[in-house]
């Protein structure tokens, strides 16, 4: 006889079944007397899928049955037996998650993980930050959210270059001593979510790691155990890469959509634990729920202001008293003031003056790059939104933009105006939409170009 590897067993490890078995037998008794006495092996099993955090259908697909079967079975069976269990109302379960919150509220919940874990920190590809600048403000901020107000996920934004990474990597030095764990990865290299859950879990645990596959929603239930029992600090820098070009911002590739569950579960559910994310792009599930009273929320990073100065000073240029106009042109992105400071130390001598007023170009070949790979990631009716804009060379409004881009509906302009917003691309005023002028010149020269290639 083979033996089939129970899929659930992990239930085991994290909930007293010897009690919660005959208790819900109990309950069982008494709401259906003329059933048969005790759980059922398959009562049995789908409950240890609802307390590994599997969803009625993922249990389906574990059992290899169809979700409708499964569902109609909990809602005759084992919902029943934790309302009476719990002393609730027949018919008041909404979702299969309120099993789990009521059974652990009720006292089923072991608190015994196997083996006391290490405190740690694994700050895997952070960057080096001895030289940083300025923030002060946005560091006050940052640190009221996670160590002051304890919100459960906070998003850096903002354009490429502009220092989220920097900003998390500096924030995260001054406030680890407040949690038992402190974990940083780069989504860089975009890593399925089952491979990310098992690096954490390892390092949170490395005794009760397996080698054998594991589904998400037992990685993800085992996971929030280990937030609620400790104060754990998780960083993920550039969440933009698990996010799709050629479409609106904050859409998932495909086979990255499971991270809509993972953050929806840490969001919405109890624990003591931090997840700060960096990206040039919301996500919908970010933006649903951020709020300035909500346990998520977000920090749009502009660029600096006095602190970039900085910058210039750091590569000994000259003609200080143009450099506020150097740095408003390039709005304070610190990356892309480096990249134009080695162009005006080599080429220039080191002028701001004399590179100001050569009036040729503002972009420079690393910076054409640069704005380059932001633009790629837009839809067709982003580019064409920038497009428009950049003809008129002067801020546009709404109307008009609606009048030159018919027959393009209202609310699909909308959704692209939003969308070029929250890349950064797209400024907004009293006056109109415009582009900052290095995104203006990289735009006017690619119509150039397409003009050329027409005639």
């Amino acid at each position: 006889m083979v033996l089939i590897p129970d899929p659930f067993d992990q239930a085991v490890t994290t909930w007293n079944l010897d009690k919660l078995y005959p208790d819900l037998a109990t309950a069982k008794r008494e709401i259906a007397p003329h059933k048969k006495l005790g759980l059922t092996e398959v009562e049995k099993l789908h409950l240890r899928g609802l307390l590994c955090g599997y969803s009625p259908a993922e249990i389906a697909t574990q059992l290899v049955k169809t979700a409708k079967t499964v569902e109609v079975d909990l809602c005759n069976t084992l919902y029943r037996y934790v309302e009476a269990l719990t002393g609730r109302a027949t018919n008041t379960v909404e979702s299969w998650r309120e099993i789990t919150t009521w059974l652990e509220a009720a006292g089923y919940k072991t608190s015994t993980l196997e083996g006391e874990v290490q405190p740690t920190s694994s700050w895997g590809e952070a960057p080096d930050i001895s030289v940083f600048y300025g923030r002060q403000e946005e560091l006050a901020t940052l640190e009221q959210w996670i160590v002051g107000d304890r919100c459960r996920i906070v998003t850096l934004l903002g354009m490429g270059g502009i220092g989220k990474t920097s900003l998390a990597a500096k924030l995260a030095h001054q406030i680890q001593g407040q949690f038992d764990y402190l974990i940083w990865r780069s989504l860089r290299r975009p890593l399925p979510l089952e491979e990310l859950l098992g690096d954490w879990l390892q390092l949170l645990s490395p005794k009760r790691v397996t080698h054998s596959p594991i589904k998400i929603g037992s990685q993800l239930a085992t996971l929030m155990e280990y937030l609620r029992k400790y104060r754990c600090l998780l960083v993920l820098d550039n969440l933009e890469t698990i996010l799709r070009s050629g479409d609106f911002a904050g859409h998932y590739h495909e086979g990255y959509k499971s991270y809509g569950e993972l953050l929806q579960r840490l969001s919405q559910e109890t624990h003591q634990s931090c997840l700060l994310l960096t990206s040039r792009e919301q996500t919908r599930e970010i933006a649903l729920l951020d709020g300035s009273n909500q346990p998520v929320r977000s920090l749009k990073l502009e660029g600096l202001k006095e602190a970039a100065r900085e910058i210039l000073q750091a590569k000994d240029l000259s003609g200080e008293g143009q450099w506020t106009t150097l740095i408003q042109i390039y709005r304070g992105n610190p990356l892309v003031l480096k990249m134009v400071s080695t162009t005006i130390k080599e080429i220039f001598d080191g002028s701001v003056t004399d590179f100001l007023k050569q009036r040729m170009t503002l972009i420079t070949g690393d910076i054409n790059d640069f704005i380059e790979q932001q633009v790629n990631r837009l839809s067709p009716l982003e580019h064409e939104i920038l497009y428009q804009v950049a003809k008129v060379k002067e801020p546009v409004m709404l109307a008009k933009l609606q009048e030159s881009l018919q027959p393009v509906l209202p609310s699909d302009l909308l959704r692209a105006l939003e969308s070029l917003v929250r890349r950064s691309l797209i400024e907004k005023s009293v006056a109109g939409f415009t582009l900052q002028p290095v995104v203006m010149e990289y735009v006017t020269n690619q119509l150039e170009q397409l003009k050329q290639l027409e005639d």
